[in-house]
């Protein structure tokens, strides 16, 4: 927060935890940086990108796949190669289980991760 400035009294109230909001209600105001004079070599488009990541509350703060489709991030792009990430499950965030019962459900997501299989591209190299 010593760059993004306190956060908004609108953003506080969003936030679930009590402990959060306090905690953050009970920080000294910190105006928010200017990031030109942090990031003075770095172009006005690239500044900008970055103060809109950086954002943090999560509704008003541009997607990876927003900013990715910005121009400045053009000659980086290759959008056949790109997959967009499917939404993250919640479901078990706020669930009180035994520890021995996160162990097992961890140790099962473990043995259940498949690696994708990417195309072999042709190449002068081999690994044999």
């Amino acid at each position: 927060m010593k760059i993004t400035g306190t956060p908004a009294p609108d953003f506080i109230t969003k936030l679930q935890s009590q402990d959060a909001k306090n905690y953050i209600r009970g920080l000294p105001k910190v105006p928010k940086k200017d990031l030109n004079t942090i990031f003075f070599k770095a172009s006005t488009e690239a500044v900008s990108i970055l103060e809109q990541m950086l954002v943090l509350d999560p509704e008003k703060r541009v997607s990876a796949a927003e900013a990715l489709e910005l121009p400045l991030f053009t000659e980086y792009r290759e959008p056949e190669e790109e997959t967009e990430a499917l939404p993250y499950d919640h479901s078990m965030d706020n669930t009180e289980l035994p520890l021995e019962q996160w162990k097992r459900y961890t140790f099962t997501e473990i043995l259940s991760f498949q690696p994708p299989i990417t195309e072999i591209r042709d190449s002068k190299e081999t690994s044999l």
